[in-house]
């Protein structure tokens, strides 16, 4: 695994926002998007400019980022781009992971830890048009300062928002008091929009409706900064404008926001229009600057308070003062020279500081007591250097401190690089050469020094070299160079739905937001359109799920297929539409995909090539109906065709074959498919999807044959102990996909452990459900960095003897001796709506198959509830024991729930995050490891603190 990822999504951001790429101040930056890697992220390259997919930040780099956050903050301070720039000039947020609570050696440098810009000079964020104020001006300066466009914070900023059922005038507006953006409807004559939409234009800026608009009193609807998922906009937003019949006219004035809207629990997509593109930058930079102060005060927690010159004491105590030493606006104000505890309570509730009012009011007592002869003294607040040790309080990290002395010894103070090295073998369990644990003790140490403090230690713990997921296909040769049946294969089920399977949205956005998240094999169910002559679509047949075109799905495949490894891209063709329909998908698809998708074999012999072999590939697969007339020896002897081989047409069945039946036939004619044309069936070249009846005719031993089946199938042989060695035995060779039950319209997932264990390849999913079934699926492709392609344990690809066959289920089981320390918790979110702190305790799940029975959770383990405090609990609980389970399918899950009471017992309370590893992916020692809610979205600020260790029993 490469040095840049760990558990995580993807943080991707447009090209003005990448600190590896500069532009000259007097050109554009291209619209292709720089990725921004950070430890815990997913490597995605991706030409999709979505401003920020889990909001990440980059790794801690010790000394050496303070200088790096200190120079982009310089740009992010003083615009150096045109102000018609529609991404900025080029900015960056400090490279430092947002959950780092302990900052940086003494004497070390730190970047600007508050952004206020006055009216003077560059230093302006926002557009200068004459329309823009400052951030929150009724709170501290000390809270970040930056400006946001007049229009957002007052009337709204009108836009046109479309949908698949309709097209409407809003009026967005930010309140940046608490990064919250909400928006309501206003009036206007929809037959303005109805030919304005459609008209084309010459200029380059299209107004959509008339800007005369009037506001009506209209239900309100808001989502917070945090909840942002996915910006796109512009060129790289073509999926979206297409997908909804907008003419590319608009192009340049689209943007599509994704967020999770809290009231539905689920994700929520606005596109909108903007009048001009003036307008559409006024948005993107609001964004982009909330999104990098949010993250920056939340990063610094308050301030670093050890690094604070006489000029941000300026700042922070509200006497900013122009070059000639007068206030800004060059009157004399009176200004508070302390800080009031209400200030801390406004300030802990805008960025999230899960601790309770009496904690917070103690600590605050507790430094009144605490002051100078020579300062100021004030009865209702804290002075300057009160200040300072109020936020040193808070930073506190007792556990780091048990660690350091465990290492260091009680009263040491500084770690050697001997001791630092011992600790990475011994403790961490890590190999690594002397030469490059030199770099990195000197990295994260103090300027000229040869030791390291307890900070530059935790910057190490929090940073991409101490990343928690093992690379695992770098520790094996050669490991993505064996035939595509020895590998789990990424995959996903009806890939176009958003939601349930009756009634469910259809879209291109789930195979972009599959792709983008490494799915290796995505599914296209096709269907004939309102009559003959329409071009086909992609929905859930005979269903209230809405279509989409398959042009465009396509499009969506090419422009992501790649996005996130080079590594082959399947895509499981399910075929429910006419011969002349058919006829047009191999044109779309030759004519889209080009060379991209394999059309004829790569090698001559029968087997399947690798990934490695078909890197940046597209594979078809397509059921085969015509006559089997090239089929190749495998077994050591030719076969040959028999007539009812040769017979399979397209049925949709409930219990096998292709999965896009369903137990609901609705709204659509049933009518009896034609025969795939052999001009379409010859595509599937290396994956041919035949219908499963017996694992010894001719067909199931051709070498690129693949078995579809569904979930109840699959379940009722794996009952029967023939079978189970059959299925055992057939995947050791060749293809099979697993579907979920056409009767889960809720679009649940089963628990794929029991097909892995049984070899099967692709076990597909429904991702647009974060069940168990798919955070199991996603935990599988961890320790490949998502790339798609988990090569299967040895003992699931040797051939098997028949001798041994017999014996498969006992040969295959492995026992772990394990230990698990649940540390500590780190800035986990309030729960919405509700003031007070969270009462947080973990739940340990241990999931495996079990040799010896049916039962897939094996053991549960729960910490103490820890009373109000949700910013630094520490439980500093171990657990520990063996589990035997088939194949190495060993799978832990943490989860952080907050409950009512502190004896939890009946109570399990309210969900807050967590995340399922497989074990064997997981680095032994400390480790920081992300969490995520209950979408699988990660929260960008939290994590929990672990120790970990196994061992493999003999």
């Amino acid at each position: 695994m490469s040095s840049d990822h760990q558990i995580g999504l993807t943080s991707i951001i447009s090209p003005s926002d990448s600190s590896n790429q500069t532009s000259p101040s007097n050109e554009s930056p291209p619209h292709a998007t720089i990725l921004q890697h950070r430890s815990n992220s997913s490597p995605v390259s991706s030409s999709l400019p979505t401003l920020f997919t889990n909001l990440r930040t980059n790794d801690s780099q010790g000394d050496s980022s303070s200088q790096t956050g200190r120079s982009l903050f310089r740009k992010f301070l003083h615009k150096n781009k045109s102000e018609d720039d529609i991404t900025g000039g080029p900015i960056s947020p400090p490279r430092s992971r947002t959950n780092s609570l302990i900052r940086r050696a003494s004497g070390s440098k730190s970047p600007i830890p508050f952004l206020h810009l006055g009216n003077s000079g560059g230093n302006n964020l926002a557009l200068s048009d004459g329309d823009e104020v400052e951030l929150e001006p009724s709170i501290y300066r000390s809270m970040g300062n930056i400006k946001v466009p007049q229009v957002l914070l007052h009337e709204g900023l009108s836009l046109l928002k479309v949908s698949q059922k309709s097209k409407k005038r809003i009026l967005l507006k930010i309140d940046p008091s608490n990064f919250i953006f909400s928006w309501k409807n206003a009036s206007f004559p929809s037959a303005t929009i109805a030919s304005t939409i459609t008209t084309s234009a010459s200029n380059s800026f299209h107004k959509v409706v008339p800007s005369s608009i009037h506001t009506p009193k209209s239900k309100v609807y808001e989502f917070s900064l945090d909840n942002i998922k996915t910006v796109s906009y512009q060129k790289e937003a073509t999926n979206y404008r297409e997908e909804l019949h907008i003419s590319k006219e608009f192009e340049n004035q689209w943007i599509t926001i994704i967020y999770f809207n809290e009231i539905k629990k689920k994700l929520k997509t606005l596109h909108l229009i903007a009048d001009s593109e003036h307008d559409l930058r006024k948005l993107i930079n609001a964004i982009k600057n909330l999104k990098l102060l949010r993250e920056y005060l939340a990063k610094e927690l308050f301030i670093d308070a050890n690094n604070i010159d006489e000029d941000k004491i300026e700042i922070i105590m509200g006497r900013h003062r122009n070059s000639s030493g007068d206030n800004e606006d060059g009157k004399i104000h009176h200004v508070r020279e302390f800080i009031s505890f209400n200030d801390i309570l406004k300030y802990s509730k805008r960025l999230n500081i899960n601790l309770s009012i009496t904690y917070l009011k103690t600590v605050f007592n507790e430094v009144k007591k605490t002051r100078n002869a020579d300062e100021s003294v004030f009865e209702d607040g804290l002075n300057f250097n009160q200040f300072k040790l109020f936020v040193s309080y808070l930073k506190r990290r007792s556990d780091i401190q048990d660690i350091w002395h465990s290492i260091c010894g009680q009263n040491q103070h500084r770690m050697s690089f001997d001791l630092f090295k011992n600790f990475v073998s011994t403790t961490q369990n890590e190999s690594i050469d002397e030469d490059q644990l030199q770099k990195i003790f000197r990295k994260f140490g103090s300027e000229s020094s040869d030791y390291w403090l307890p900070e530059n230690f935790n910057n190490y713990l929090l940073s991409k070299y101490s990343q928690p997921v093992k690379s695992i296909f770098e520790e094996i040769p050669d490991y993505f160079n064996h035939p595509l049946n020895e590998y789990f294969i990424s995959s996903s089920h009806n890939t176009y739905l958003m939601g349930r399977q009756v009634g469910g949205e259809s879209s291109v956005e789930g195979y972009i937001k599959a792709l983008q998240r490494g799915c290796r094999c995505v599914e296209i169910d096709v269907w004939d359109g309102e009559n003959d002559d329409s071009e086909p679509i992609v929905n859930h047949g005979r269903t209230f799920t809405v279509a989409i075109s398959f042009t465009n799905v396509i499009k969506a495949i090419k422009n992501f297929a790649f996005v996130s490894t080079t590594f082959p891209l399947i895509v499981s063709l399910e075929i429910n539409c006419n011969a002349n329909n058919q006829r047009k998908l191999v044109t779309i698809l030759k004519d889209i995909l080009g060379d991209t998708v394999i059309l004829q074999r790569i090698d001559i012999g029968g087997i399947l090539p690798s990934p490695a072999r078909l890197k940046n590939k597209i594979l078809l697969k397509v059921k085969k109906t015509s006559p089997f007339s090239d089929l190749i020896p495998v077994d050591g002897s030719f076969t040959t065709p028999t007539l009812s081989s040769t017979t399979t047409t397209t049925t949709t069945s409930l219990s096998e074959d292709n999965g896009s039946g369903t137990g609901f036939i609705i709204g659509r004619r049933k009518k009896k498919h034609a025969k795939i044309i052999e001009e379409l069936s010859t595509l599937g070249v290396y994956i041919q999807g035949i219908k499963f009846r017996n694992f010894s005719l001719p067909e199931s031993k051709t070498f690129n044959h693949c078995f579809s089946l569904s979930e109840n199938t699959i379940k009722s042989m794996l009952k029967d102990e023939s079978k189970r060695i059959a299925i055992d035995k057939h995947n050791r060779k060749y293809l099979m996909r697993v579907y979920p039950s056409g009767f889960r319209v809720s679009s649940s997932n089963f628990l794929p452990l029991r097909c892995w264990c049984k070899g099967v390849q692709m076990v597909a999913t429904n991702w647009q459900t974060y069940d168990l079934g798919q955070q199991l699926n996603e935990a599988m492709f961890e320790g490949v960095q998502r790339k798609g392609y988990v090569l299967k344990p040895n003992s699931l690809r040797k051939p098997l003897i028949k001798s041994m066959r017999q014996s498969v289920i006992s040969m295959i089981s492995t026992t772990y001796k394990f230990s698990i320390t649940m540390i500590s918790a780190h800035q986990l979110p309030k729960l919405k709506d509700e003031d007070h702190a969270i009462n947080p305790y973990v739940i340990i799940e241990i999931f495996g198959v079990s040799p010896l029975n049916d039962e897939t959770k094996i053991m549960t383990y729960n910490t103490c509830t820890i009373s109000e405090n949700g910013f630094n609990p520490i439980w500093n609980e171990t657990f520990q024991g063996n589990i035997t389970t088939e194949s190495e399918m060993v799978f832990i899950k943490l989860s952080v729930y907050s409950t009512s009471s502190l004896n939890n017992e009946g109570d399990k309370g309210t969900f807050i995050g967590g995340l399922v590893m497989r074990l064997t992916d997981l680095k032994q020692g400390y480790r920081y490891l992300p969490i995520r809610d209950k979408l699988g979205e990660e929260l960008i600020y939290s994590s929990l603190f672990v120790k970990i260790s196994y061992e493999q029993s003999s």
